[in-house]
């Protein structure tokens, strides 16, 4: 009899004990994944953002994980300009905005290639536009770009877009506003010198750098102004000396006459 008591009080101990290891084993295991997600939980996807910039479509919220309500952390604005780090199988981004990461929903970003194809030469805006942040029309302005500047193309982006460096500002302007290489040194004119001829001029005239009307003012020159011509380009425009100051001005605004020195 003592001994089937044993018995009995042996395995009731150990059903106890297989009761209470079992009642703590989820608890242990949840410990241990650092409350693992389930077979459905979102997954960092394999593909590589390395040298991948985003921009905000619309004012967006950085969130802590890759879900819509998961933990805020700030408020993105439309325009803001973002490094992309990788994307989560659900289609969120991960994102760096000012040394702050987060994760951001895939409608409200734009993603683009910062370094699709490296350039590294010299160019020129084609047309008046303005130079942004990042490659879209969505991002903030940098500065105001005039036909004619020369800019230095550093690379392209995979929506179309350069990205350039003027007076030592990084930035992106759209491709159809900027062409690969300078007129800088270029003529598309010849030059022919005019001894012994002053001109007075019949009208308010731009002198400029170059001959051409697009090219940068130098200054302005008054109707009935006197001016020491030293030639005539092919283009129309003679080259002329105001004041100690050199530059060009439209033929048909200047009336010969003789040098009387």
């Amino acid at each position: 009899m003592k001994m089937k008591k044993y018995m009995a009080m042996g395995l009731g101990a150990i059903m106890a004990v297989g009761i209470a290891v079992s009642g703590v084993l989820p608890v242990s295991a949840d410990n241990n994944t650092n409350n693992a997600q389930p077979a459905t939980a979102v997954t960092m996807a394999a593909r590589s953002y390395d040298d991948y910039e985003g921009v905000i479509k619309s004012n967006t919220t950085l969130r802590s994980k890759a879900t819509s309500n998961s933990r805020k952390i700030t408020t993105l604005k439309k325009g803001a300009v973002v490094e992309v780090e990788r994307k989560a199988s659900n289609g969120w981004y991960r994102v760096e905005y000012r040394d702050i990461e987060g994760y951001v929903s895939p409608k409200n970003i734009k993603i683009y290639d910062s370094e699709y194809r490296d350039v590294e030469k010299k160019g020129t805006v084609t047309s008046n536009v303005n130079m942004r942040l990042g490659a879209s029309t969505l991002s903030k302005k940098v500065t105001y770009l005039k036909k004619g500047t020369v800019i230095k193309i550093e690379s392209k982006t995979s929506n179309g877009w350069y990205k350039i460096e003027y007076k030592g500002r990084d930035g992106y302007i759209s491709q159809k506003h900027a062409k690969i290489g300078t007129n800088t040194n270029k003529k598309d004119y010849t030059y022919r010198e005019m001894d012994d001829y002053d001109g007075i001029t019949t009208a308010k005239l731009t002198l400029r750098r170059s001959p051409s009307s697009s090219s940068a003012k130098i200054t302005s020159i008054p109707k009935g102004a006197r001016v020491e011509v030293e030639g005539k380009t092919s283009n129309g425009f003679y080259r002329v000396e105001y004041r100690d100051i050199e530059g060009y001005v439209s033929s048909k605004y200047i009336k010969l006459v003789r040098d009387y020195d």
